[in-house]
């Protein structure tokens, strides 16, 4: 009964958590309607990050289950003996250290400022990196205290509200210099955001030399950023341990830590191979342009004062990266095209636009279905993670068509009670599984309901390898024993799609 509580009550504070987000926007709608004053929006913004950072911590360590009573019990003496030294060394108020008790591994810390600061590690971390590699990411998280990045990233968050509060006082405007000023602030505030992240990459930057400072060279951060499957070595028998390993990104309160599985030969040496596609293909600078953390391959390059040289390799993958764009995005700016002509420019209502344009429609069915079945194609084949990982044409649009199999030893975030992803280990490294349905509250119930019951299982998951900041696997279904958990939002994107081409094609032979 009482673990039943606590889940209520886990889940009562994070709708109050997001409730401040729904309160800031319609705080603003109130401040643009009664044409308040710009400084009463301004503090407004300002009092809903104040309240946000205020209660943030508290909310983070109910909802992801941290243990702050048990963490002797996980990690070694000298550790902890290292911890306290570097405390002392640098002047650090001695963070609160607590578990997660998940396979997947993990770090992070969070608090408000230094003398409250918690660091958190989750088993699955402990189990895969040694000793000295665990104080080499401790390290890097100690850095994130010392450098007060809880309460300067919440002041820099701050700068793209503010310019949004004066965009809107300005915009309508247009009779003075003030509407100037409201397009000004508009466009900064969209590059304000870039701006935030791009601050956010060099805070890990900054924190990664710290850890490289405190353990004396940058072999140990490397090691860890690169590996992470001695652990997975350790439970197959009579086989030498290979290692496989994530990003290591910093806090819940940014992208939590993205997987990001690399290998090591037997002489701890990194395959350069699994590298590429962090430094060269063109969706990977994509992506880090839009993250709050650097590309793992940047960071290890940066440890190790290795200059990224941009050659041929920066450009070969430029012709599937645009297909991949334009494929993407064309049934996006079809469906634009009919929400200017019906709802902008109002030329035609929306009925009467479909009926009297059945071909674009179609076309527009069309479109989604081309999209999809690029996408999301057949032929799965039995893959490796390891063979996986080493494909340097892997995309986030196309997907790589697979069966997977291995053990689930943890969820996609680590400690949420009510993640939906699952991270499998099949013997060559680790993979996250995007469990996806049509509606978020589908997700949300898995993971609440389902999701444990795969935990230390053996499955089968049928589906798609692609790679963003982080390779994951797209799940079409998952196997245990004999049932299968299938993801539907596939299967309706598919009808849609058909339902417009159908619907075109009939207003076309039977109305018009």
């Amino acid at each position: 009964m009482k673990d039943y509580y606590n889940a209520i009550l886990r889940k009562s504070i994070i709708i109050l958590f997001l409730s401040f987000g729904l309160l800031f926007a319609v705080g603003t709608v109130i401040v643009w309607k009664y044409d308040l004053s710009l400084w009463f929006a301004v503090g407004f913004s300002v009092f809903i990050a104040l309240i946000q950072f205020l209660i943030g911590p508290a909310i983070i360590g109910m909802v992801y289950g941290v243990l702050f009573d048990e963490y002797d019990k996980y990690i070694s003496e000298d550790v902890l003996k290292f911890i306290e030294e570097s405390c002392k060394e640098y002047n650090i108020p001695h963070p609160k250290i607590g578990i997660i008790k998940d396979g997947n591994p993990n770090a992070f810390t969070y608090g408000h400022i230094p003398r409250d600061a918690k660091l958190v590690v989750t088993t699955g971390l402990l189990d895969v990196l040694n000793e000295e590699e665990q104080k080499a990411v401790i390290a890097h998280e100690l850095g994130h205290i010392k450098h007060y990045d809880f309460i300067t990233m919440m002041v820099v968050s701050l700068i793209p509200m503010l310019l949004y509060q004066i965009y809107l006082r300005t915009k309508d405007k247009k009779a003075d210099a003030k509407y100037i000023v409201g397009l000004g602030a508009y466009a900064a505030y969209l590059l304000s955001g870039f701006l935030v992240l791009g601050f956010s990459r060099m805070r890990e930057y900054y924190s990664d030399n710290f850890a490289k400072e405190v353990m004396g060279n940058g072999e140990y951060l490397r090691n860890a950023l690169v590996k992470i499957a001695y652990g997975t070595a350790s439970r197959e028998k009579n086989k030498n341990p290979k290692a496989s390993c994530m990003a290591f990104t910093n806090n819940l309160q940014n992208d939590s830590w993205m997987l990001s599985t690399y290998k090591l030969d037997d002489n701890n040496k990194m395959k350069l191979n699994l590298m590429k596609w962090d430094l060269k293909n063109p969706w990977a600078k994509w992506y880090e342009i839009n993250s709050t953390h650097p590309l793992t391959g940047k960071r290890i390059m940066a440890l190790d004062h290795v200059e990224i040289e941009e050659d041929e390799g920066s450009t070969k993958g430029l012709g599937s990266f645009l297909l991949d764009a334009v494929i993407n995005m064309l049934p996006y700016a079809l469906a634009i095209g009919v929400f200017i002509r019906t709802s902008l420019i109002k030329e035609i209502g929306f009925i009467d636009f479909i009926k009297g344009n059945p071909l674009y429609i179609v076309i527009l069915g069309g479109s989604m279905l081309l999209r999809y079945y690029y996408s999301y194609g057949k032929g799965y084949e039995e893959r490796t993670i390891e063979e996986l990982l080493s494909r340097d044409d892997a995309s986030p649009i196309k997907g790589i068509p697979t069966v997977l199999k291995g053990k689930v030893i943890g969820k996609g975030i680590p400690g949420l009670f009510y993640s939906e992803d699952l991270v499998v280990d099949d013997g060559t490294g680790i993979m996250l599984v995007d469990y996806r349905q049509p509606l978020k509250i589908l997700e949300g119930l898995f993971g609440l309901f389902e999701a444990d019951k795969f935990q230390e299982k053996e499955v089968e998951v049928v589906g798609w390898y692609k790679r963003g900041i982080r390779p994951y696997f797209v799940c079409r279904y998952i196997k245990i024993y004999d049932d299968k958990y299938r993801c539907y939002n596939y299967l309706l994107t598919k009808i849609l799609a058909y339902g417009l081409v159908i619907l075109g094609l009939c207003i076309k032979l039977f109305i018009n």
